[in-house]
């Protein structure tokens, strides 16, 4: 098993040299003659031995430490507070949204496996533009801060932003607050920006969507969703954040599926759910999009279903061995995790992994806790994060799940919330290496509190020139 610090092989070198400079996992597939999965091996290694958890942080680790060079380009740590937003191109603001009952949808794209473009040297010297172009603005705005900002003309006072705040000497951080209180919300990250979708306010079910840039700590609204849902699950495929079910303002469960795009902030229907479900588990692998366990209205499912965007068609798949709603999951070394929920009559520790390739189950060891309505979060493919739960019982601290130790470890909570025995309905995503973690009750009090919990060293990061598939 790979270990970190461990030098690359020669193979996992050559992965690595298609990485930087742009390619696919199957364009490296295809260059290096091995199959796709054996290509996700490599990287995992390579990943496990750089020490780091994405692709983009592999690149700036390969670039930093000499291991393959880019033509023309030398690449240096750059601090947070000396211009690394330079390093990420500006975004369109969003458009407003309100509370309209129905939005006209927004234009319809194709979902499909798009390919991206081969890198070409016009695309290796546009990118060593860019970072070198955000180089130089870091190290001319540090000069400019150190020298006090002195100028012939007239010193203009400094535009301060918002600052995410450490909470004591723990692993939180509090971020902007939500715009509004919210919870039983779905939570997806795209890029490094986190899309909020529908949810439950005190005035009842709302189709809402807001953004939250975290490089900048603005908040946005989208496009509302034409349904209002809440206890929605939501998964991304293909840059494209999909809704399965939930449920409505009524209280009643519902089969619809919407699919919302950020680049044209636009909403587009999806073949319904073979049955109406809410409080399910959305899990997207290998561009499906899979559905565990939920509510239909009146008993509580073990079903599984996977959706196929190429053909737009559900297909009902081997079932949980336990029945439940409001659980957590992830992805996790090609396998697709389950844990906790609620089955009707008590909330759960039990976990369970779906293996997509054999289409069996296989059982896990039990969370240290039964909790039901905790959000998840993956870091390193290896660790599952279950923050919060706790409908029916305390839930005073989350868990990780170690997949190499097979082991659940005691995850603490933000110290300011000691008082709270509780934290449910939240949203939980990861952005890079960090957990963002959602409004939520708070002991039934609705909350619209933006944590962060970061369990890693802060990393710097490059643009990324590749589409991981």
């Amino acid at each position: 098993m790979a270990e970190k610090g461990e030098p690359l092989s020669e193979r996992e070198l050559a992965v690595l040299e298609c990485l930087v400079h742009g390619s696919t996992n199957r364009e490296i597939a295809r260059d290096l003659d091995i199959s796709h999965n054996t290509v996700k091996v490599h990287l995992r290694n390579i990943f496990t031995k750089l020490g780091v958890s994405s692709r983009t942080e592999a690149m700036t680790a390969a670039l930093q430490k000499g291991i393959v060079t880019m033509p023309g380009v030398a690449v240096e740590t750059v601090e947070p507070s000396k211009g690394l937003a330079a390093l990420r191109p500006a975004t369109e603001p969003l458009l407003s949204a309100g509370l309209p009952d129905t939005v006209e949808p927004g234009p319809v794209r194709v979902v499909g496996e798009a390919r991206p473009a081969r890198a070409t040297p016009w695309r290796v010297v546009s990118l060593a533009l860019f970072v070198v172009l955000g180089l130089v603005v870091a190290a001319f705005a540090g000069a400019r801060l150190l020298d006090g900002g002195s100028s012939t003309d007239a010193t203009e006072p400094a535009v301060v932003g918002f600052v995410d705040e450490p909470i004591g000497e723990s692993r939180w951080l509090t971020s902007r607050p939500l715009p509004r209180e919210r919870s039983n919300m779905a939570v997806a990250s795209v890029g490094v920006d986190l899309y909020q979708i529908g949810g439950e306010m005190a005035a009842g079910v709302v189709n809402l969507v807001d953004t939250y840039e975290t490089n900048t700590h603005e908040w946005h609204s989208a496009t509302a969703k034409p349904t209002a849902v809440a206890d929605a699950p939501a998964a991304v495929l293909f840059g494209e954040i999909y809704v399965p079910g939930g449920r409505l303002a009524d209280g009643r469960p519902t089969s619809v599926v919407e699919a919302f795009s950020p680049v044209n902030n636009a909403w587009r229907p999806v073949a319904p759910l073979p049955v109406p479900l809410s409080g399910s588990v959305a899990l997207a692998y290998e561009g499906a999009l899979y559905l565990f366990g939920g509510w239909d209205g009146q008993d509580y499912l073990a079903r599984a279903y996977r959706y196929e965007p190429q053909t737009d068609r559900w297909q009902e798949l081997t079932p949980m061995e336990q029945a439940r709603a409001f659980a957590a999951g992830g992805v996790l070394a090609n396998q697709l995790y389950v844990v906790g929920g609620f089955d009707g009559q008590q909330e759960l520790a039990v976990c369970e992994y779906f293996d997509p390739a054999a289409e069996i189950w296989s059982a896990c060891p039990a969370m240290l806790l039964p909790r039901a309505g905790a959000g998840a979060a993956v870091l390193i493919n290896r660790q599952l994060y279950v923050i919060g739960g706790g409908l029916e019982n305390p839930a005073p601290y989350g868990e990780m799940y170690d997949l190499q130790e097979e082991t659940w470890q005691q995850v603490e909570m933000p110290p300011n919330l000691a008082g709270v025995s509780a934290w449910y309905y939240l949203g939980v995503a990861s952005v890079e290496t960090r957990i963002y973690i959602l409004g939520g009750r708070q002991d039934g009090t609705i909350s619209s509190a933006n944590y962060i919990y970061a369990p890693f060293i802060y990393q710097t990061f490059i643009p990324s020139i590749g589409v991981e598939e």
